[in-house]
């Protein structure tokens, strides 16, 4: 028999609220009989059943639920809960393309990140309760997705804080240090191995391919990572600025460039916050910007810093557009909200003296689902905006 976790009256509260976690401290009792990774039984107070969970001994988030009804959690279930993963995916998944096939909680399987990249797969076991089903879901995987290779990508601090291990390991095939992906019409490499992420930014795919519309003259990427939006933007622009950090990532962009015959786009080695002021500096003028920063705010304490970050980019960007040049702007902090981020860049704008349009709001890929009731789900906000004066 499970565990049975009886919930406090705070904790019963957030559960109807719908949240899929429940934390350590909203426990009433039960929990010194429950192993690391166990489906429990989610009981109320009085020992109504409420539903079935992950539990974790480490984690301040001791409760991830995965189920409401009382049944036994078996392969089927688990079966049927990925064939609706990739049902939901529908084209998204095909043999050439990248997509995420599983995005935990946003799938209503905490704790659980498949990405597909091209027939190879990458996972993340991120909590014990999917750490426990290892062998099953491996089963699964190659079941229902077919891959030609398997990698478990565990290098993330987060496994840390469940009592989790960090490892890299193949499962199936041979480690991936270059997989061709398609993506509308340009191709790129990713290195499932040792590539942020997984490999790329899943998630700004939608955006990549939407973007192009909106681009012409000369452009600027900063924190272009491996040039993913500049080989969009090449095909629209006559030139584009590639401005990023990482000398790997920018070598990366040229083999991109190269795997797409583009030779418009100059990759600059910079800190993007010196490289936009040395460009304000010398009076430099461009007709699209994107910005897509690392996460300035990864935590609550982080946000009056990251803040500063995110209207100081923001402003000297729309201060090196020309009248008519449009911005497209993200943030991948969960922690600053949709309306927190249009503030700064109303703010960023009056700093500027620039008129601005707001032409566009953009969130991540549909292969990234937002669940309602659990908010984290939803971290990248965008803006395409146009300098109006």
């Amino acid at each position: 028999m499970p565990a049975a976790i009886k919930l406090s009256p705070k904790g019963l509260r957030w559960f109807r609220g719908g949240h899929l976690w429940i934390f350590r401290d909203d426990i009433l009792a039960g929990a010194e009989a429950a192993q690391n990774g166990e489906v429990v039984r989610i009981e109320s107070s009085v020992g109504s059943f409420l539903a079935q969970a992950f539990y974790s001994q480490k984690s301040k988030i001791a409760l991830r639920i995965i189920r409401w009804e009382e049944a036994i959690l078996d392969r089927d279930f688990f079966r049927g809960r990925l064939q609706a993963c990739r049902d939901r995916r529908g084209n998204l998944f095909s043999p050439a393309t990248a997509c995420r096939l599983v995005s935990a909680e946003g799938d209503l399987f905490p704790g659980l990140i498949v990405d597909h990249y091209a027939g190879h797969l990458v996972v993340q076991f991120l909590i014990p309760g999917a750490e426990r089903l290892r062998p099953l879901l491996l089963d699964l995987f190659q079941e229902l997705f077919s891959p030609r290779s398997i990698t478990l990508r565990h290098d993330l601090a987060v496994r840390e804080m469940e009592g989790l291990d960090q490892e890299k390991t193949m499962l199936l095939g041979e480690p991936q240090r270059e997989v061709a992906v398609a993506e509308g019409p340009v191709r790129y490499l990713a290195d499932l191995w040792e590539g942020q992420k997984t490999g790329a930014y899943l998630d700004q795919q939608m955006n990549r391919l939407g973007i192009s519309r909106f681009a012409r003259g000369r452009a600027l990427d900063a924190f272009c990572y491996q040039g993913h939006f500049a080989l969009h933007l090449a095909r629209a622009c006559d030139e584009v600025k590639a401005v990023d950090s990482s000398g790997p990532a920018l070598a990366r962009l040229q083999e991109n460039c190269d795997l797409n015959d583009i030779k418009n786009v100059a990759p600059e080695r910079a800190n993007a916050f010196e490289a936009l002021a040395a460009l304000e500096a010398q009076g430099e003028k461009f007709e699209f910007i994107v910005l897509d920063p690392p996460p300035f705010a990864k935590s609550r304490k982080d946000l009056a810093r990251a803040s500063k970050g995110y209207r100081e980019l923001n402003r000297r960007a729309l201060a090196l557009l020309r009248p008519g040049g449009h911005l497209a702007t993200y943030s991948c902090s969960y922690n600053l909200s949709t309306e927190a981020f249009l503030d700064l860049l109303r703010e960023a704008a009056a700093e500027a003296r620039r008129q601005v349009r707001v032409l566009e709001s953009h969130t991540q890929a549909p292969d990234h689902p937002l669940l309602l009731s659990v908010p984290e789900t939803h971290y990248l906000k965008g803006f395409v905006l146009e300098v109006a004066d």
